[in-house]
Protein backbone atom coordinates (compact mmCIF):
# COMPACT_ATOMS: atom_id res chain seq x y z
CA UNK A 1 0.00 0.00 0.00
CA UNK A 2 1.33 3.36 -0.67
CA UNK A 3 2.10 5.79 1.52
CA UNK A 4 1.02 9.21 2.05
CA UNK A 5 3.83 11.09 0.49
CA UNK A 6 3.76 8.48 -1.92
CA UNK A 7 0.50 9.19 -2.99
CA UNK A 8 0.76 13.26 -2.34
CA UNK A 9 4.33 13.39 -4.84
CA UNK A 10 2.01 12.11 -7.53
CA UNK A 11 -0.30 14.92 -7.38
CA UNK A 12 0.32 18.25 -9.54
CA UNK A 13 1.39 20.63 -6.51
CA UNK A 14 3.03 17.21 -5.04
CA UNK A 15 5.38 16.83 -8.10
CA UNK A 16 6.37 20.97 -7.99
CA UNK A 17 7.51 20.81 -4.72
CA UNK A 18 9.32 17.73 -4.98
CA UNK A 19 10.98 18.90 -8.10
CA UNK A 20 12.03 22.08 -6.51
CA UNK A 21 13.16 20.07 -3.71
CA UNK A 22 15.03 17.52 -5.04
CA UNK A 23 16.71 20.60 -7.64
CA UNK A 24 18.50 22.39 -4.51
CA UNK A 25 19.47 19.02 -3.14
CA UNK A 26 21.43 18.01 -6.59
CA UNK A 27 22.94 21.47 -6.77
CA UNK A 28 24.14 21.74 -3.98
CA UNK A 29 25.68 18.71 -3.33
CA UNK A 30 28.76 17.22 -5.35
CA UNK A 31 28.09 12.98 -6.26
CA UNK A 32 32.11 12.90 -6.77
CA UNK A 33 32.62 13.90 -2.94
CA UNK A 34 30.37 11.77 -1.10
CA UNK A 35 30.59 8.42 -0.06
CA UNK A 36 27.71 7.84 2.23
CA UNK A 37 24.76 10.24 3.10
CA UNK A 38 21.83 10.04 5.84
CA UNK A 39 18.07 11.11 4.87
CA UNK A 40 16.39 11.99 7.58
CA UNK A 41 12.94 11.64 7.64
CA UNK A 42 13.08 9.49 4.41
CA UNK A 43 9.71 8.07 4.57
CA UNK A 44 9.14 5.52 1.47
CA UNK A 45 12.15 6.77 0.02
CA UNK A 46 11.03 9.98 -2.13
CA UNK A 47 14.91 11.13 -2.05
CA UNK A 48 16.71 8.05 -0.41
CA UNK A 49 16.87 7.21 -4.26
CA UNK A 50 18.29 10.10 -5.87
CA UNK A 51 21.58 8.96 -6.83
CA UNK A 52 21.88 4.96 -6.52
CA UNK A 53 25.59 4.86 -6.48
CA UNK A 54 25.76 6.56 -3.27
CA UNK A 55 25.39 4.46 0.33
CA UNK A 56 22.52 6.01 2.17
CA UNK A 57 21.27 5.56 5.34
CA UNK A 58 17.42 6.25 5.71
CA UNK A 59 16.12 6.89 8.78
CA UNK A 60 12.43 7.13 10.09
CA UNK A 61 9.89 6.51 12.97
CA UNK A 62 7.39 4.94 10.70
CA UNK A 63 7.73 1.41 10.53
CA UNK A 64 5.89 1.22 7.76
CA UNK A 65 7.33 3.92 5.25
CA UNK A 66 10.64 2.03 5.91
CA UNK A 67 9.46 -1.48 4.77
CA UNK A 68 7.90 0.03 1.75
CA UNK A 69 10.92 1.76 1.11
CA UNK A 70 13.12 -1.44 1.61
CA UNK A 71 10.68 -3.11 -0.81
CA UNK A 72 11.85 -0.66 -3.53
CA UNK A 73 15.67 -0.22 -2.49
CA UNK A 74 16.74 -3.62 -1.24
CA UNK A 75 20.31 -2.44 -0.94
CA UNK A 76 19.45 0.51 1.64
CA UNK A 77 20.30 0.77 4.89
CA UNK A 78 17.48 1.83 6.92
CA UNK A 79 17.07 2.53 10.91
CA UNK A 80 13.74 3.28 12.60
CA UNK A 81 14.85 5.92 14.28
CA UNK A 82 13.32 9.74 15.73
CA UNK A 83 15.71 12.51 14.31
CA UNK A 84 16.04 13.84 18.18
CA UNK A 85 18.28 10.66 19.00
CA UNK A 86 20.18 8.99 16.38
CA UNK A 87 21.59 5.61 16.87
CA UNK A 88 24.73 5.71 14.79
CA UNK A 89 28.04 7.17 16.22
CA UNK A 90 29.91 10.44 15.71
CA UNK A 91 31.23 11.80 12.30
CA UNK A 92 30.12 9.16 9.95
CA UNK A 93 28.02 11.45 6.90
CA UNK A 94 29.18 13.05 4.06
CA UNK A 95 25.74 15.05 3.89
CA UNK A 96 22.54 14.57 5.45
CA UNK A 97 18.87 15.56 4.10
CA UNK A 98 16.17 16.71 6.36
CA UNK A 99 13.60 17.54 3.80
CA UNK A 100 9.75 18.59 5.75
CA UNK A 101 10.66 17.21 8.80
CA UNK A 102 11.18 20.25 10.82
CA UNK A 103 7.58 20.61 10.09
CA UNK A 104 6.91 17.98 12.83
CA UNK A 105 9.71 18.45 14.80
CA UNK A 106 9.30 21.08 17.83
CA UNK A 107 12.74 20.55 19.63
CA UNK A 108 14.96 22.04 16.88
CA UNK A 109 17.98 22.08 19.36
CA UNK A 110 18.04 17.98 19.90
CA UNK A 111 17.36 17.49 15.88
CA UNK A 112 20.31 19.90 14.85
CA UNK A 113 22.72 18.72 17.25
CA UNK A 114 22.22 14.88 16.09
CA UNK A 115 22.50 16.12 13.11
CA UNK A 116 25.85 18.29 13.55
CA UNK A 117 26.75 14.91 15.99
CA UNK A 118 26.66 12.41 13.05
CA UNK A 119 27.98 14.37 10.07
CA UNK A 120 31.84 14.82 9.02
CA UNK A 121 33.35 17.95 9.82
CA UNK A 122 32.72 20.66 6.90
CA UNK A 123 30.15 18.58 5.13
CA UNK A 124 26.70 19.65 4.55
CA UNK A 125 22.71 19.26 6.06
CA UNK A 126 20.31 19.67 3.59
CA UNK A 127 16.65 21.09 4.90
CA UNK A 128 13.69 22.32 3.98
CA UNK A 129 10.60 23.43 6.39
CA UNK A 130 7.36 25.08 6.07
CA UNK A 131 7.95 29.07 7.22
CA UNK A 132 5.92 30.07 9.47
CA UNK A 133 6.33 33.90 9.19
CA UNK A 134 5.45 33.79 5.98
CA UNK A 135 2.43 35.03 4.34
CA UNK A 136 1.11 31.13 3.00
CA UNK A 137 1.34 30.15 6.66
CA UNK A 138 -0.67 33.60 7.62
CA UNK A 139 -3.03 32.62 4.63
CA UNK A 140 -3.24 28.90 6.22
CA UNK A 141 -3.68 29.84 9.74
CA UNK A 142 -7.01 31.45 8.86
CA UNK A 143 -7.96 27.88 8.09
CA UNK A 144 -6.88 26.58 11.58
CA UNK A 145 -3.61 25.04 10.20
CA UNK A 146 -0.17 26.49 11.09
CA UNK A 147 3.61 25.77 10.60
CA UNK A 148 5.86 25.20 13.44
CA UNK A 149 9.21 27.31 13.16
CA UNK A 150 10.28 30.61 11.63
CA UNK A 151 12.65 30.86 9.24
CA UNK A 152 14.50 33.44 12.22
CA UNK A 153 13.87 30.35 14.41
CA UNK A 154 15.56 27.96 12.58
CA UNK A 155 18.50 30.36 11.52
CA UNK A 156 18.73 31.08 15.24
CA UNK A 157 19.14 27.33 16.05
CA UNK A 158 21.19 26.21 13.15
CA UNK A 159 23.73 28.65 14.46
CA UNK A 160 23.70 27.86 18.06
CA UNK A 161 24.74 24.59 17.06
CA UNK A 162 27.55 25.78 15.39
CA UNK A 163 26.21 24.61 11.65
CA UNK A 164 26.99 28.01 8.76
CA UNK A 165 24.56 28.86 6.70
CA UNK A 166 25.84 29.14 3.35
CA UNK A 167 22.19 29.11 0.82
CA UNK A 168 18.65 28.83 1.61
CA UNK A 169 16.06 29.72 -1.29
CA UNK A 170 12.45 30.33 -0.76
CA UNK A 171 9.51 28.32 -2.93
CA UNK A 172 6.28 27.19 -2.52
CA UNK A 173 4.10 30.39 -3.17
CA UNK A 174 1.14 28.54 -4.74
CA UNK A 175 -2.03 28.59 -2.53
CA UNK A 176 -2.79 25.31 -3.10
CA UNK A 177 -2.39 22.12 -0.65
CA UNK A 178 -0.32 19.17 -1.20
CA UNK A 179 -2.92 17.14 -2.77
CA UNK A 180 -3.87 19.52 -5.00
CA UNK A 181 -4.45 18.91 -8.83
CA UNK A 182 -5.16 22.33 -10.00
CA UNK A 183 -4.64 22.53 -13.16
CA UNK A 184 -2.98 25.89 -13.19
CA UNK A 185 -0.14 24.61 -10.89
CA UNK A 186 2.27 24.13 -13.79
CA UNK A 187 1.63 27.35 -15.48
CA UNK A 188 1.67 29.19 -12.08
CA UNK A 189 5.23 27.48 -11.10
CA UNK A 190 6.72 28.28 -14.14
CA UNK A 191 5.32 32.06 -13.42
CA UNK A 192 7.24 32.10 -9.72
CA UNK A 193 10.38 30.66 -11.04
CA UNK A 194 10.37 32.95 -14.28
CA UNK A 195 9.43 36.61 -11.70
CA UNK A 196 12.49 35.23 -9.45
CA UNK A 197 9.66 34.90 -6.36
CA UNK A 198 12.19 31.69 -5.39
CA UNK A 199 15.19 34.55 -4.54
CA UNK A 200 12.33 35.04 -1.46
CA UNK A 201 12.07 33.26 1.61
CA UNK A 202 8.09 32.66 1.96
Amino acid sequence: METHWERVAKTRMGKYITEIETRFIEKNLNPTSLSIVMDVGAEAGRFSQLNTNIQTVSIDINKQSLKRLQKKTPNTYIIQADARQIPIKNGVFDAITMIEVLDYIPELQKTFCEAYRTLKPETSLILSFGNKSSLKAKLRKLGGKSYLHTDGNISKALKETEFTLKKKTGYSWLMFGRMSQNPLIPTLAKMENAFGFRKIQV
